[in-house]
């Protein structure tokens, strides 16, 4: 199993005057932090772009970069192709997760009350087909595979676990409703469907979702703020339970909140301002 693990990231001629080196990045949690307009964001999207292989994105930038996954050199200069970019990601994976701006994929697929989060929650939850990776075909795999069901429904339950143990203080448990086959959550008596749930509980359960599928792969995970609409407790926890579900992920995230950082994480903290390079 490859170790899938950024080593370091260098960006150059950000708006044309900053160049940028991120070295010695720690193999589980890396958090980046700065002042408004110290380019902060801009860093991440191109992180993205080039880790997506969007070529036309990243000669908007007009820029160059180079990041070393294990020991596999991955650049951008204004000749390079979408083949060779591709080429060098071949077996990376990568993911990012943006659940305070998701873009709607497919209109036609939203229900007049469908906010983008909910949009996309009920996607990882309910997409099934050839190129989907949804919870539902998750769960599907117990049947289609039996020999594979004991981990299967072992790694559910897991997941189940983490989610009560975060939702605890609302009183709600996550279960399949056994009448529709649908996940929904329980309080008390009442049965309380996804679009009901807050932006905050959808937004968790996009990242929890996010991570449970990436099924204990190595993973090299991007999150820009997803301290936004969280409640403080799960800001302190977030790491600690993607961690959990996925002990082989990598995650790169900046933030502004102290409170993602602020039990235990001090020392995995970078200020964007230290990564200047002359």
């Amino acid at each position: 199993m490859k170790a899938n693990k950024i080593q370091k990231i260098e960006i150059r001629n950000i708006w044309g005057k900053y160049n940028f080196r991120w070295e010695n990045l720690n193999p589980d949690v890396n958090i980046l932090t700065g002042i408004n307009g110290s380019g902060k964001t801009t860093f991440f999207n191109i992180i993205d772009a080039l880790l997506s292989a969007d070529i036309k994105r990243l000669k908007l930038y007009n820029i160059e970069a180079e990041v070393t996954i294990d020991d596999i050199l991955i650049s951008f200069r204004k000749d390079s192709t979408l083949a060779s970019v591709r080429q060098k990601l071949a077996g990376v994976n990568y993911l990012k997760i943006s659940t305070f701006d998701v873009p709607i994929r497919d209109r036609r697929k939203m229900g007049k009350e469908d906010s983008p989060l909910l949009s996309e929650l009920k996607e990882i939850v309910y997409s099934v087909g050839e190129n989907n990776n949804s919870f539902s075909d998750y769960r599907l795999r117990a049947t289609n595979f039996p020999d594979q069901a004991e981990k299967i429904n072992r790694r559910i339950r897991k997941f189940y676990d983490t989610v009560n143990h975060l939702f605890a203080g609302t009183g709600k448990t996550i279960e399949i409703d056994p009448m529709t086959n649908q996940l929904v959550f329980r309080d008390g008596d009442e049965i309380i469907h996804l679009y009901k749930l807050s932006s905050g509980e959808k937004q968790l359960l996009i990242i929890l979702l996010r991570v449970f599928l990436m099924d204990e792969q190595p993973y090299i995970l991007l999150m820009d703020e997803p301290e936004i609409s969280l409640h403080i407790e799960w800001q302190y926890r977030l790491f600690e339970e993607i961690q959990k579900l996925n002990p082989h992920c990598q995650i790169i995230t900046s933030t502004h909140s102290p409170s993602l950082f602020g039990d235990g994480w001090g020392d995995k903290l970078v200020f964007i301002e230290d990564l200047l390079i002359h």
